[in-house]
């Protein structure tokens, strides 16, 4: 018969003055495992005890729905049979520094929107003995790490990395970013040239329910013939000036953002490019036999992509700068990399959600020269739009 291990909580057993707890939430991105590693290693240089929750946020409280709740996270593998005899549930991470999607996270536990959840997961974190938490995901993190420590007795010593696709938080460049690119570009370019071998209009819908940085950069990178941003909103006119155009080519790709016209589209059920489809065959651009306008579904291939190697080396850096923050009695931090030679750290207070895009990108967004598409982006680029 075999028997199940039972593993211990970390307050089960001794530990080091600094017990350092990561808390990864939020939507999958490439760069989470790397954020792992690079942690682990640094705080085990720096003789931090370093664990994980195996939920996120939900492992600190008592909707958590796995066991164990925690896990000690370690370089190698010379010390890992003797902490399994004492108990301890611990993973190798020394190797897992490309591994796509993660071990230790939720999806936008909603949970923690509740105060009495968020005051259990204080009490989680002060019983277990951590001295320094650092939470790793998007904005939605970042707001519950702000929450939870208001609730915090004693604090410990707190930090945030950013991982995102959408790269939506200001002065900062999002681990996973620039992967999401890499590979939402090498799909659109991929339809492209499908489009231009079978004279086909590619509607490929792309990430950006409420930023548009991803489909932005993915679309001016592949050579999209146009791509349409999340707040867009065509007058008729401009619609019909898409579809003209679009009628006259041999071939095109239009991206399409996942959050174009949300709202008129709540409850329909229909995607971002189908409902621009339906827009543009309204307008005389229809589907047929000889000449196909295919509105293609969006994909989460991207999200669970391993990480490119700039993003890696991007972890290292904020890791390196966190800790050395800490160091410093810092807390409430998130470091920051923008390029190599724009590197620090941001208090908590300092960041807010950006959902626009650069507006010198904004003249690249189309191909097909459309004079009226073109006076309403003129409009957006001279306010800055998202700035």
């Amino acid at each position: 018969m075999s028997q199940q291990v039972e593993f211990g909580l970390p307050s089960a057993v001794s530990h080091a003055e600094r017990r350092l707890l990561l808390v990864f939430d939020g939507g999958n991105a490439p760069g989470y495992s790397s954020v792992a590693v690079a942690l682990t290693e640094e705080g085990v240089r720096r003789g931090y005890e370093v664990w994980a929750a195996t939920e996120g946020f939900r492992s600190l409280t008592d909707d958590a729905t796995s066991e164990p709740r925690f896990e000690r996270l370690i370089v190698g593998r010379s010390e890992r049979y003797a902490l399994l005899s004492q108990g301890i549930p611990v993973r190798s991470m020394g190797r897992r520094v490309l591994d796509a999607g993660s071990d230790f996270r939720s999806e936008r536990y909603r949970g923690f929107l509740q105060r009495d959840k968020r005051r259990l997961a204080a009490e989680t974190i002060r019983a277990q003995g951590f001295t320094h938490v650092v939470c790793v995901g998007g904005n939605g993190t970042l707001e519950g790490a702000k929450a939870l420590s208001a609730d915090l007795d004693p604090k410990p010593q707190l930090g945030f990395i950013n991982v995102s696709v959408d790269n939506d938080l200001s002065g900062d460049r999002a681990i996973g970013f620039l992967t999401g690119v890499e590979a939402g570009a090498t799909i659109a370019r991929g339809l492209l040239e499908d489009a231009y071998t079978h004279k086909r209009v590619y509607l490929l819908e792309m990430m950006g329910n409420l930023g548009g940085r991803h489909v932005l950069h993915c679309g001016v990178a592949a050579r999209a013939h146009l791509v349409v941003l999340p707040f867009f909103q065509f007058p008729a006119d401009v619609i019909e000036e898409i579809a003209q155009a679009l009628s006259k080519v041999d071939y095109a790709l239009v991206v399409v953002a996942e959050g174009y016209e949300r709202e008129r589209r709540r409850g329909t059920g229909e995607s971002a490019s189908e409902y621009f489809r339906k827009q543009l065959e309204a307008a005389g651009l229809r589907d047929s036999p000889t000449r196909r306008v295919i509105a293609e579904p969006f994909s989460r291939y991207l999200r669970g992509v391993r990480p490119a190697f700039a993003d890696v080396s991007t972890a290292y850096v904020k890791a390196s700068q966190l800790f050395s923050a800490f160091d410093e009695g810092k807390t409430e931090i998130m470091p920051y990399m923008v390029a190599a030679s724009d590197v620090g750290l941001r208090r908590f207070d300092e960041i807010t959600r950006e959902d626009g895009v650069e507006p010198s990108f904004l003249p690249l967004l189309e191909r097909l020269g459309l004079p009226k598409l073109r006076v309403l982006l003129r409009e957006l680029q001279s306010r800055g739009h998202g700035r």
